[in-house]
């Protein structure tokens, strides 16, 4: 194995899967392989600096495009599928080996029309749900409530479930009936690899029947390198787009009710009416990792309110390395890693009464965020990688696919 192609929608990154996909490209370029990265958007000049040759579209996200170019595009891409397919044709070697990140913004289940060839020697990281799931979160984002329905079932099929309304849901299952045509999933030889084993499970259970399922934890590191002693704070940190799929509502709603303070670091269609309804809350809006770092020092526990099953949840390993206690909705795939290492608390889904409950305990009682702080701080290394750790699990998935071990 000697060269490692990245395909992935993006190449600009805030982080998430982009800024996986970015550091899997560098880390690789680190250690001497030859990387090249496909991508539907532009070139980029710090990885062709670390000598990364980039192939871009010039294309923008579906969300950027007009409706028609979006269902046509985000349906199948030509371009997308002629880039990888072309890009295959002239350079594929029996060494090459192929990393594919997320397809849904601008690829398009056509990308795995193009990998058909080589899929014995690609390896998928499933970053959300798409790969099963038409709205990608398992999620009825109407009702707010995790979604238990078969996907493609008759009942997933009549289930009103898009963020949008039903035709955008009727596109939807029809892309799905696609991808699965294309990608065929049950018989695939391609490994996909989930951020952790609760996602596995969750992948599993909603009926994923690719035959090569692993998962590797995502790289996170601390905002600090000493512990944080949350103990002595008092405000209460959220960290995520504000959105109903994240929570915000409830975390803010819970924060009244508690009579706590908080600070939700963040963007998102939620933010004008949180403002405007919730002037004790601080909202600093988007942050950089040096200002979230400050944040963390002064802050007594991480709420992760989310009413969807967070596929990873970067920040949550990122602040548990700090120190911070973490107050997590259970559908969080962490969360079952959260009560068992005794690093902080679980609490249902659309509860903003209980997690108010929570936040009183935690607001109280010292000892307790003392004891969940020093759990976190030394116990986090078990629900995430270090980015040498990470790379290396990578690494020696690569080395199996060429020699036809996985």
């Amino acid at each position: 194995m000697n060269h490692i192609v990245i395909i992935h929608d993006s190449v600009e990154a805030r982080g998430g899967a982009t800024g996986l996909a970015r550091l899997s490209a560098l880390e690789y370029r680190k250690r001497g392989f030859r990387v090249s990265y496909l991508t539907g958007e532009s070139g980029d000049d710090e990885l062709a600096e670390a000598g990364i040759d980039v192939h871009g579209l010039g294309q923008s996200k579906l969300k950027k495009a007009g409706t028609f170019a979006a269902m046509t595009k985000g349906f199948h891409n030509a371009e997308a599928k002629c880039l990888v397919a072309d890009w295959i044709a002239q350079n594929d070697t029996p060494s090459t080996v192929y990393h594919l990140h997320n397809w849904a913004q601008i690829l398009s289940p056509g990308v795995f029309a193009a990998l058909k060839p080589v899929e014995a020697r690609t390896v998928v990281s499933c970053h959300d749900f798409f790969n099963v799931c038409p709205n990608g979160g398992l999620l009825n984002f109407q009702t707010g409530e995790i979604c238990k329905l078969k996907p493609m079932s008759a009942a997933c099929w009549v289930s009103q479930c898009d963020r949008r309304n039903s035709a955008h849901k009727y596109w939807r299952m029809a892309r799905q009936l696609r991808l699965n045509s294309l990608a065929g999933f049950a018989q695939s030889q391609m490994t996909f690899v989930c951020l952790n084993a609760g996602m596995e499970q969750v992948m599993r259970a909603a009926g994923f029947r690719a035959p090569n399922l692993v998962n590797i934890p995502n790289p996170a590191n601390g905002y600090t390198t000493d512990r944080v002693e949350a103990e002595q704070n008092e405000a209460f940190l959220f960290v995520g787009r504000l959105n109903a799929e994240k929570g915000a509502d409830i975390a803010a709603r819970a924060s009244r009710l508690a009579s706590v303070p908080m600070i939700m670091v963040g963007e998102g269609e939620m933010m004008d009416r949180l403002v405007a309804g919730y002037p004790e809350i601080e909202f600093p809006g988007f942050c950089t990792r040096e200002e979230i770092a400050q944040l963390v020092g002064r802050s007594r526990a991480l709420v992760v309110p989310g009413r969807w099953r967070e596929p990873f949840g970067l920040v949550i390993a990122e602040c548990a390395r700090s120190g911070l206690p973490i107050l997590s909705s259970e559908p969080s795939t962490l969360s079952a890693e959260i009560a068992h290492l005794d690093m902080g608390r679980t609490f249902p889904a659309n509860s903003p009464d209980i997690l108010a409950a929570v936040l009183r305990e935690a607001a109280a009682d010292d000892a307790l965020i003392s004891k969940l702080s020093r759990n976190a701080f030394s116990k986090a290394e078990n629900i995430c990688s270090t980015t040498a750790e990470w790379t290396e699990r990578f690494l020696g998935l690569f080395e199996q696919k060429t020699a036809g071990r996985a």
